[in-house]
C-alpha cells in the first residue's frame, strides 16, 4: 500500500499570487515594497554583463569603494569564494576591524547579502539606502539590474558606516561583475577555476580563469588558491601589471591533510582549503593593517577563519521530547546536517564527507529538493545509493518558481514512489500542486523518524529550501515574508542568482 509505504499526507493548499494581491500593496511595509521591486528589476531592465551601469552606479552615489581609507579585498573564483570571503571578514572583525561583508546568494533574508560585523543590515538601512539607490538610477536613466542596485546598495551602505575593511565577493565571472569597478584592491584572491556558466564566461578553463582575472588589478597583489590553470593567472598578473602574485603553496606550504576517500575516488577537505586561502590573504595584507600583527593577532585569525557558512556542511543537534508518542525523561538527540549540495558532483562530496566524519554505518535519513534545471534523476540516484532504502528519503518543494516539484522528481526517477513526500493536489487556486507546508512537514516528520531509529538527518539540496527548514529546526534568524518569497528570483536565471552550477554549493 503507497499510503502505508510512503507515509504520503495531504498538502495544505497554497494560492498562487494574482493581480488581486496587488491591492493589498498598502499593507505592506516600505521595506518589502522596496525588496520585492527589487526582486522585479530585471523583468524590466535586460541583463547585460558589462561596467558601464555600475561606474554610473558608483558614481553617483560617490564612488564610496575608491576611498583610500577603506581597504578592500576583493573575491572570485567558481568554488569557494564565498566561505573564503565570509572567514576573511570574520577574521578582521575578530582583530578588532569594522569590517562590511558583500556575499551572494541568501539563505533566509535578502539582508545577509550585506553585512556589518557578521550582521546583516537592517531593514531600515536597506530603506534608506534603497530607496536612494532606486532615485538615482531614474533621474540618471541607468538601467541597473537586480545584482548591480544591490551591489551599489551593499556599498553605499559600507561608505556610510565608515567601515575599515570591505570583503566582496564577486557574483559571476569577475572582469565584467558589477562588484569589478573597483580601483585599487587592498587584495585580489582568486580561489579556484572550474568550467561553470559555460555560455557566459568560456568552454574551458582557461577561458575562464582569464574572466575571473580580470578582478587583478594594477599595482596590486594578488593570492591564487590551488586548483587553477596558473600559468594562465600569472600570465595575466604580469600583462596587467600586478605589484605581486602569490601562491598558495608559496605562503602556507603544502596541506597535509589526508584526503578523504570514498569508493575510488579521493575528496580535499574544501573547509580546510578555503581556510588556508582566507589566512593567507590576511598574511599578505597585515603591512595595511597593523591589528592583524603578533601572536595574539594569530590567534584571532585562526579563530576567525573556522566559521562556515550556514547550510555548507552546517551540524546541529536537536532534541526530541517525545518518543513514540510518550513523555520522555531522557530527551532524544538528534544530529542533522544541512548542506546545499545540489548537483552530482556536489552530491558525491557530501557523501564522502559524511562517511569521513561519522562512523559508515551510521544510518542516513535524507531531506531533499531540488532546482528544476538540476539533473534530478542522477542526483538522487546518487542519495538512494547511500541510505537504506527509498523510505529513508523525504522528498520537498520549496515555494520558488525554479523549484523542483514532487510530480517532476518522481517523474524523473520512479524508484522514488516510496520515499516520503506530500501527495501532488491541484485545484483552482492551486494549479501547479505545490504545498508550500512541504519543507517544514518533511523535516518534522524526518527528525521524528530518526529519533526512533538512531539516523543521522540530512537536508540537502536547493538553497531554495534552506529557509523553511532552518525555521522548523528552531533557528531563529532574520528571515523575509512571504510578500518577499513570492516575487524572489523574478526575471532571474540561476546564474543571476550568482549560485553556480558547479559544487560551490559544498564550498
Amino acid at each position: 500500500d503507497h499510503s502505508v509505504a510512503a507515509d504520503v499526507v495531504e498538502p495544505v493548499t497554497s494560492r498562487q499570487p494574482t493581480s488581486d494581491d496587488e491591492e493589498k500593496a498598502e499593507e505592506w511595509t516600505n521595506y518589502e515594497r522596496l525588496v520585492r521591486k527589487l526582486y522585479m528589476t530585471n523583468l524590466f531592465n535586460p541583463v547585460k554583463l558589462g561596467l558601464e551601469n555600475m561606474d554610473k552606479l558608483h558614481g553617483s552615489i560617490g564612488s564610496p569603494m575608491d576611498r583610500s581609507d577603506i581597504a578592500v579585498v576583493h573575491v572570485a573564483g567558481s568554488n569557494g569564494k564565498g566561505s573564503v570571503a565570509l572567514k576573511t571578514a570574520n577574521a578582521l572583525h575578530c582583530c578588532g576591524y569594522k569590517v562590511g561583508l558583500f556575499v551572494s546568494p541568501h539563505i533566509s533574508s535578502f539582508r545577509e547579502r550585506v553585512q556589518i560585523n557578521g550582521q546583516p543590515i537592517s531593514e531600515v538601512q536597506v530603506e534608506q539606502h534603497l530607496q536612494k539607490i532606486f532615485d538615482l538610477c531614474e533621474q540618471e536613466d541607468i538601467p541597473a539590474t537586480f545584482f548591480e542596485i544591490t551591489t551599489a546598495l551593499a556599498f553605499h551602505v559600507f561608505g556610510e558606516e565608515s567601515v575599515d575593511v570591505v570583503v566582496l565577493e564577486t557574483g559571476l565571472g569577475g572582469r565584467l561583475d558589477a562588484t569589478n569597478v573597483i580601483k585599487q584592491p587592498a587584495l585580489s584572491i582568486i580561489t579556484s577555476i572550474a568550467l561553470e556558466h559555460t555560455r557566459i564566461l568560456g568552454d574551458t578553463v582557461e577561458k575562464i580563469a582569464l574572466e575571473k582575472g580580470g578582478i587583478i588589478k594594477e599595482g596590486c597583489p594578488v593570492l591564487f588558491g590551488d586548483n587553477l590553470p596558473l600559468g594562465v593567472l600569472q600570465q595575466c598578473a604580469r600583462e596587467k601589471n600586478a605589484s605581486a602574485h602569490y601562491r598558495l603553496e608559496d605562503m602556507l606550504g603544502k596541506i597535509d591533510e589526508p584526503a578523504m576517500i570514498h569508493g575510488d575516488e579521493s575528496f580535499e577537505d574544501y573547509d580546510v582549503q578555503n581556510s588556508r586561502i582566507a589566512t593567507a590573504g590576511l598574511m599578505l595584507i597585515e603591512p595595511r593593517l597593523s591589528k592583524l600583527r603578533g601572536d595574539e593577532a594569530a590567534d584571532k585569525v585562526k579563530l576567525g577563519v573556522s566559521i562556515r557558512p550556514p547550510c555548507r556542511f552546517e551540524e546541529l543537534v536537536t532534541a526530541k521530547s517525545r518518543h513514540d508518542g510518550e513523555e520522555s525523561s531522557q530527551p532524544k538527540s538528534t544530529k542533522v546536517i544541512l548542506d546545499v549540495a545540489h548537483n552530482p558532483q556536489a552530491m558525491h562530496y557530501l557523501i564522502a564527507k559524511l562517511n569521513a566524519k561519522f562512523p559508515k554505518d551510521l544510518k542516513k535519513r535524507i531531506v531533499v529538493g531540488m532546482s528544476a534545471d538540476k539533473d534530478l534523476k542522477y542526483c538522487t540516484d546518487i542519495l538512494l545509493d547511500h541510505v537504506s532504502d527509498a523510505r529513508a528519503l523525504h522528498l520537498v518543494e520549496a515555494s520558488h518558481p525554479r523549484a523542483a516539484s514532487i510530480s517532476s522528481i518522481l517523474d524523473a526517477n520512479p524508484k522514488l514512489i516510496h520515499s516520503h513526500y506530500t501527495k501532488p493536489c491541484k485545484d483552482e487556486l492551486n494549479r501547479d500542486g505545490r504545498d508550500e507546508t512541504s519543507v517544514s512537514t518533511q523535516v518534522r516528520k524526518a527528525l521524528d523518524l530518526a529519533a526512533r531509529n538512531d539516523e543521522i538527518v540530512i537536508i540537502c539540496g536547493s538553497v531554495f529550501i534552506m529557509a523553511d527548514a532552518r525555521e522548523e529546526l528552531g533557528i531563529i534568524e532574520p528571515r523575509d515574508s512571504r510578500v518577499i518569497a513570492e516575487v524572489s528570483g523574478a526575471g532571474m536565471r540561476s546564474s543571476q542568482e550568482n549560485f553556480g552550477s558547479s559544487s560551490s554549493s559544498t564550498r
